[in-house]
């Protein structure tokens, strides 16, 4: 083989082309700040959108006036057994399956009224996730917990969810990742409301 044909196995090493998106070696988008020369318009184009932020801090406070909203909702004063035992499975189901199998799972409304499991989980399940998903809605959507028939506040926090995962999967993925932050919250905040 001679060596000017060894020579174009290889492309040459060049710097990307004008009309390129620019991109680091991994692909991944260069950061708008090491573009000396670009305009903050165009900096606010090639930046990723942001998901909604997690705030750690603000986890356990969420948390804890959802399951005291439950305890309104559901006219008690503290968490029986079978609340606690829904709150937990929810967790286990987040980690597991993911949201979008959770509400799911209180949009089967089919042949399962008879479920005794589902009688205890949904109404735990419906106003747990149903105060997350109010609270990550922009203002003016409508509230799903202003939706008096359980069935059809499960549906619409199902459209929801399935919208926001096939629209916005950026949004999706930070919405189940503050589901799994809440749920151990939930599960802390369950457990000190249980009763004796």
């Amino acid at each position: 083989m001679s060596k000017k044909h060894k020579s174009s196995q290889f492309p040459t090493s060049r710097s990307n082309p004008p009309n390129q998106s620019p991109a680091g070696q991994n692909g991944n988008l260069i950061k708008p700040n090491s573009m000396p020369n670009s305009t903050p318009a165009l900096q606010e184009a090639i930046a990723p959108s942001e998901p909604s932020r997690i705030k750690p801090e603000q986890i356990s406070l969420d948390a804890h006036h959802h399951i005291q909203k439950y305890l309104e909702i559901s006219h008690k004063s503290n968490v029986d057994k079978n609340d606690l035992n829904a709150v937990l499975r929810l967790s286990q189901h987040l980690r597991v399956f993911g949201l979008l199998s959770a509400v799911g799972y209180l949009n089967q409304s089919n042949a399962q009224e008879n479920n005794e499991t589902r009688k205890r989980t949904f109404p735990v399940w419906r106003v747990l996730l149903g105060q997350m998903s109010d609270e990550i809605n922009p203002p003016g959507t409508r509230k799903l917990m202003e939706i008096e028939a359980p069935n059809e506040m499960a549906r619409e926090l199902m459209k929801e969810v399935v919208k926001m995962a096939n629209e916005r999967p950026s949004e999706y993925m930070a919405s189940w990742r503050k589901s799994l932050n809440l749920s151990n919250q939930w599960n802390f905040w369950a457990r000190a409301y249980q009763e004796d």
